[in-house]
C-alpha cells in the first residue's frame, strides 16, 4: 500500500508543473510571431534569439566541464566526487554540440 501512494504522489508532483506548461504554450508558441507581426525577417529573430540560446547553453557546459576538472575530489558532497573525468566528457560533448549548432545556424 505504502509503495503505490509513493507513486501517486510522485505522479501528481509534475502535475501543477503539466498545467502550466499547458497553460503557456499559446503564449510561448506565438512569442516570435507577435513580435514580427506578420513582417517579413521574423525568422532571423528566431534564428537568433535560438543562437544566442545555443552559445549560453555551449558556454554552461563549458564552464561545467572546466569546474569538474578544476575541482576534482574537494568535497564529498559534489556529485562529482568519484566522476570526474566522466562529468567533464559529458559536459565538454554538451558544450560542443551546442557550439556546433549555434554556427550551423
Amino acid at each position: 500500500m505504502q509503495s503505490d501512494l509513493t507513486q501517486l504522489t510522485r505522479t501528481t508532483a509534475w502535475l501543477p508543473l503539466v498545467v502550466l506548461m499547458a497553460w503557456l504554450e499559446p503564449a510561448l508558441a506565438n512569442k516570435f510571431e507577435t513580435i514580427g507581426g506578420g513582417v517579413a525577417g521574423s525568422s532571423g529573430l528566431k534564428r537568433e534569439w535560438l543562437q544566442y540560446f545555443l552559445y549560453f547553453v555551449a558556454g554552461l557546459g563549458a564552464l561545467g566541464a572546466l569546474l569538474a576538472v578544476i575541482y576534482p575530489r574537494k568535497n564529498a558532497l559534489y556529485l562529482n566526487y568519484n566522476n570526474w573525468k566522466k562529468s567533464a566528457i559529458v559536459m565538454g560533448v554538451i558544450a560542443a554540440v551546442a557550439l556546433i549548432m549555434a554556427l550551423l545556424l
